[in-house]
């Protein structure tokens, strides 16, 4: 069985996206509510975390199906408008909820009064403003916020959405160009390029924490993968057998210094095995909360932090994190996202808005 076999309209993809935006929102409640690094970052004193594993295992799975939009599209400029509908409406407006909703909640909290949250530097037009267009050019607003365990920045999650869209562009650049579709093998040494870079800085940096640059490249590597597996779909075999040797040499790697090699391997190929063979197919057909969870669970879990929920011990404060966060995502799914997508064929040609777990993306 191969990659050519999954139906893509009928997989594990939307339940994989669920589990890592949980995992992800697990990860910050450690370092979130002042409990240290979790259980990876501990054993990789820092240089993983769970965090970073999850995001990496959305990059995968993103650029697996991103690829494939690329193909379904009739050019770029449609791939493009189809990213865009995807990325930013529903993060234009966590930028507000944020600076107009929840930063006045986290002032009052930490001054005892919302007086004089306008008039600080840091301002909540300025965030959104300064942020339009993904890179987080100011972290905070009215901060910093010296009681909480991570006093700076309100949302920090949003840092890898920079990213994700200029691997798109990528994929765009690398699709007009012919290829994707003619010469995948340029882009199999783009990849492969992006691997023995990222081993390297494993093995000569070692257990040190991986620098900001680091977190980047991984997340680059961990794309590159996911749009290779796409490409050479049919030349790479799916077995349990592989599996379980991936999955032993992931968590023997993780130790090492050879994390940089074994991780973008080792955890895509679970990654995307597992969205072939898991039974709990389509969740994400009715809604995908995902990227709800994903985008707002960090504010949230900083507000439940300033009015001391963390008090209650890492595994309460993670529930009530992902208790509060699921209306919100849904909110964000039924009243921003999925009407945003339905204008995907605003001037089109008949292209299907899928409501496959392929055209969520």
């Amino acid at each position: 069985m191969t990659l050519s076999n999954i139906d893509l309209r009928s997989n594990a993809i939307g339940f994989l996206r669920l589990f890592f935006a949980t995992a992800v929102v697990w990860s910050h409640a450690y370092y979130l509510g002042g409990f240290g690094d979790d259980p990876i970052g501990r054993i990789t004193h820092g240089a993983l975390t769970a965090g970073l594993l999850s995001v990496g295992g959305f990059f995968v799975l993103s650029g697996f199906l991103i690829a494939r939009s690329f193909e379904r599209v009739d050019g770029l400029g449609r791939f493009l408008w189809h990213r865009v509908l995807r990325i930013f409406p529903a993060f234009w407006v966590c930028l507000f909820v944020v600076a107009f909703v929840l930063a006045p909640l986290l002032y009052a909290g930490q001054h005892g009064t919302v007086i004089g949250f306008f008039a600080q530097t840091e301002s909540p037009w300025g965030y959104v403003l300064k942020n339009a267009l993904l890179k987080l050019n100011q972290l905070s607003v009215a901060g910093p916020f010296p009681s909480l365990p991570f006093p700076v920045g309100v949302n920090g999650s949003l840092w890898s959405l920079e990213y994700e869209f200029l691997c798109y562009l990528a994929v765009g650049l690398f699709g007009v160009a012919g290829i994707l579709k003619r010469k995948p093998e340029l882009a199999l040494a783009a990849w492969i390029t992006f691997l023995v870079i990222s081993a390297v800085l494993g093995v000569f940096r070692g257990m040190d924490p991986t620098p900001y640059g680091g977190e980047v490249l991984y997340l680059y590597v961990f794309f590159a993968t996911g749009v290779c597996a796409y490409l050479f779909r049919d030349r790479i075999p799916m077995r349990a057998p592989v599996a379980t040797l991936c999955a032993v040499a992931l968590i023997a790697g993780l130790p090492t210094r050879t994390y940089g090699l074994l991780v973008p391997i080792c955890l895509s190929y679970l990654t995307l095995f597992a969205a072939m063979r898991l039974p709990i197919r389509n969740l994400d057909r009715r809604a995908d909360l995902s990227y709800g969870i994903y985008i707002y669970a960090f504010p949230l879990q900083q507000l439940l932090a300033m009015y001391h929920a963390n008090r209650l011990g890492v595994f309460l404060y993670f529930v009530a994190a992902a208790i509060l966060v699921i209306p919100i995502a849904a909110a964000s799914w039924f009243l921003i996202e999925k009407p945003s997508l339905s204008l995907k064929n605003l001037r089109g040609t008949g292209l299907a808005a899928g409501r496959a777990s392929g055209d969520m993306l």
